[in-house]
C-alpha cells in the first residue's frame, strides 16, 4: 500500500531528461519509469528547450556536452522562459567555470557527476522538484 502511494506521488512529478547519449538516456529513462515518474526525454539542448516549453516539468536534468545547443545554452533559455525552473546539470567532463558560475547565480540547482547512483537523483527530485 505504501509503495503504491509513493508511486502515485512520483507520477505527479514530471521530469525532463536531456542527453545525447542514447544508451544512457534509455537506461535512465527506464529507471525513472520503474519508479513511477512521468519522464520526457530530449536528445539535445534544442529539443530540451522545446519540450520544456511544452510540458513545464517539475525538474530538469541536462547533460552539459551535447551537439548543437549544449546544456549551458539550454539552461539559460529555460531560465529566461521560467525563472523558477528547477535544473541540474549532469556531466562526466570538466566544466567551463565561467559559464557554471553564471548558471549558479541564476539558480542552477547543482551538478551531478556521471556515473551516479539513482538514489542520489531521487533525493534531489524529492528536495527540489516543484
Amino acid at each position: 500500500m505504501i509503495f503504491s502511494l509513493l508511486q502515485l506521488v512520483n507520477k505527479s512529478k514530471k521530469i525532463l531528461l536531456a542527453d545525447d547519449d542514447s544508451d544512457f538516456l534509455e537506461v535512465t529513462q527506464i529507471m525513472f519509469l520503474d519508479e513511477g515518474y512521468d519522464i520526457v526525454s530530449a536528445v539535445d539542448g534544442e529539443d530540451a528547450v522545446v519540450k520544456y516549453g511544452d510540458i513545464s516539468p517539475d525538474i530538469v536534468f541536462l547533460d552539459i556536452k551535447m551537439p548543437g545547443m549544449d546544456g549551458f545554452e539550454a539552461f539559460f533559455r529555460m531560465i529566461k522562459m521560467d525563472p523558477d525552473a528547477r535544473i541540474f546539470f549532469m556531466s562526466s567532463y570538466t566544466i567551463d567555470d565561467e559559464k557554471f558560475k553564471k548558471a549558479r547565480n541564476l539558480k542552477l540547482r547543482g551538478l551531478i557527476t556521471k556515473p551516479f547512483e539513482f538514489e542520489d537523483i531521487e533525493k534531489r527530485i524529492q528536495k527540489h522538484a516543484k
